[in-house]
């Protein structure tokens, strides 16, 4: 039996691969799964109700006839969520400012008890290098999965180099951005970690690292069938263009594990944890409460969607100009992509979906962008409905110069402010996007708005054949489901990251008092088809939780 199989057939827990090449030492890979399925746990009511449903399939295949009841109520019991329970509240209105539900959702990443403490460095199977790709959120993708590679190949993980060669051009090192000590402390009880191989290692090396790109989203068993051999051989192994190279879904356990580096050992370095602080800091001194607009309007990205938006042929020649460093891209129709929800609003219709929703046009808005293709006249009509508008530069003067020079690092400081924010909103669905909507959820469901392009692209393409009531009904409509809700939607785990999510105790007394307020009282507006629900909001000063978790 190979190695893939008889991790498939024992629940996760791999064979010993590397002790069949050397028995006399201690190669353990992934060595800490060895929760099986021996050990005795409670049973669950899904167990129950699959039993059940067996029992009744078996019979009707000799009666003929379907318990259809027995059936319903054994589906009741399996959808004993929270979610499901406050299904009748969640339906009224939804609270624009603040999920009602958030309060039942709390981050869980804690290791369990039979994951293993990390190996020793000199009990390991060799040193992983790292090398990543892309933008900042698109590396910090691929440093969370590169521990969690080091940890199933029970290898030490060098601190993954970073990407100078991007779009970006940004030649920030790890320790420029993330807080290196931080990060190999944080997770020592869970890989071993050294900035750099030992010099002594390296001496003793007939050959240079073996250096290999492995396919994207490779699942565990690859890693362990074609990786670990090679590092088995030759001590130390390059990963090169390591972004998204891991499967989406892994045991519970590992899954865990990805949301501790990504959301407790990746911390930004002080300098840039400061400013952006300040920046929080400010925009409260003006508000109670803001939102955060993530914006993606660079020209090389909108030359890589394809889509075309109102600028007649100067865009059609300069967006085609740069989509020519693709030499892959195929030829597309920009009126089928905007069709298809593949084009990223532009600030305007931002804009109009944020004031559709509910938004007043004195709320508060931190933008968060690069380069906007058009410039001021690009933003001005997002400006024109949200008069306080403020951007890094806007907010922080003399104090960003020494950040102005690096991409990633202005990318990070928009991170801890978006991260911060009431509500944050994002044009695309990009890197950073998902990554933050992924934290946003893990540090409480704070409300995260992803709009539903597909839809909104043909309601915007329509908005003049209609009045205002008629549009903002439909963008409240079309918007539910898409609204940043504890249970809602699934995807890519570093957007959804429900091994770390857990339920809070609670009681229908609760959702009852909730349902009275509701009805009485005069807070922020809500999401609600008939616009008759008025959520509440608290205004009192929040305590600034990114200091207290990266301090």
């Amino acid at each position: 039996m190979g190695v893939a199989k008889a991790w498939r057939f024992t629940g996760g827990v791999f064979s010993n691969l590397a002790l069949v090449h050397q028995q006399n030492k201690q190669h353990f890979c992934w060595r800490s799964l060895s929760w099986s399925s021996a050990q005795r746990r409670p049973v669950s009511w899904s167990v129950v109700c699959g039993f059940m449903l067996f029992a009744l399939g078996l019979i009707s295949l000799f009666t003929g006839h379907v318990a259809s009841d027995l059936e319903w109520y054994s589906q009741r019991l399996v959808k004993r969520s929270l979610y499901h329970k406050l299904d009748r509240a969640s339906h009224t209105s939804i609270d624009i400012w603040k999920s009602k539900l958030s309060k039942f959702y709390y981050g869980c990443s804690e290791r369990g008890p039979l994951f293993a403490p990390a190996v020793r460095k000199q009990f390991t199977n060799g040193y992983l290098l790292i090398a990543t790709s892309g933008g900042l959120n698109q590396q910090r993708t691929g440093i969370t999965d590169a521990v969690v590679v080091a940890r199933i190949l029970n290898a030490t993980l060098v601190v993954p180099e970073l990407d100078h060669h991007s779009f970006w051009k940004d030649d920030s090192d790890f320790a420029n951005i993330f807080d290196g000590n931080w990060f190999i402390s944080t997770l020592s009880e869970d890989v071993t970690i050294v900035k750099r191989v030992p010099d002594k290692v390296m001496r003793s090396m007939e050959k240079p690292p073996y250096t290999m790109r492995v396919p994207r989203k490779s699942e565990p068993e690859y890693y362990l069938d074609e990786v670990l051999p090679i590092l088995l051989r030759r001590r130390v192994l390059q990963l090169t263009k390591f972004d998204y190279r891991l499967a989406n879904n892994l045991d519970e356990e590992l899954q865990k594990l990805r949301c501790r580096v990504n959301y407790h050992a990746l911390r930004f370095t002080k300098p840039i944890r400061q400013v952006g602080q300040k920046l929080v800091s400010r925009m409260w001194k003006m508000t109670s409460r803001f939102i955060a607009v993530h914006l993606r309007f660079e020209p090389d990205m909108l030359a890589f969607s394809g889509c075309y938006y109102g600028g007649g042929d100067k865009e059609r020649h300069e967006l085609g100009e740069i989509r020519k460093r693709w030499e892959t891209l195929p030829d597309l129709s920009p009126d089928e992509e905007r069709k298809r929800g593949k084009c990223p609003l532009t600030p305007h219709e931002v804009g109009l979906m944020l004031q559709a929703l509910g938004f007043e046009n004195d709320t508060y808005l931190y933008v968060a962008s690069g380069e906007i293709y058009g410039g001021e006249e690009t933003l001005r009509p997002l400006r024109d409905l949200f008069p306080n508008f403020y951007t890094k530069e806007m907010l922080a003067g003399e104090e960003l110069q020494p950040f102005l020079p690096f991409s990633s690092r202005l990318a990070a400081i928009d991170y801890i402010v978006c991260e911060e924010s009431d509500v944050f909103i994002t044009n695309n669905n990009g890197n950073m996007a998902k990554n933050l909507a992924g934290r946003r959820r893990y540090m409480g469901h704070k409300r995260t708005i992803r709009p539903n392009a597909k839809k909104l692209s043909a309601l915007l393409m329509a908005r003049d054949k209609m009045d205002w009531n008629t549009f903002a009904r439909k963008v409240k409509s079309c918007q539910r489901g898409f609204m940043g809700e504890p249970e809602e939607g699934r995807g890519e785990f570093h957007e959804y990251p429900s091994s770390c999510i857990c339920q809070k105790p609670f009681k229908y007394s609760i959702l009852d008092n909730n349902n009275d307020q509701n009805k009485t009282s005069k807070g922020g507006p809500t999401v609600s088809e008939t616009n008759s629900g008025h959520g509440n909001y608290s205004n009192d000063k929040k305590v600034m939780r990114y200091r207290m978790k990266q301090s």
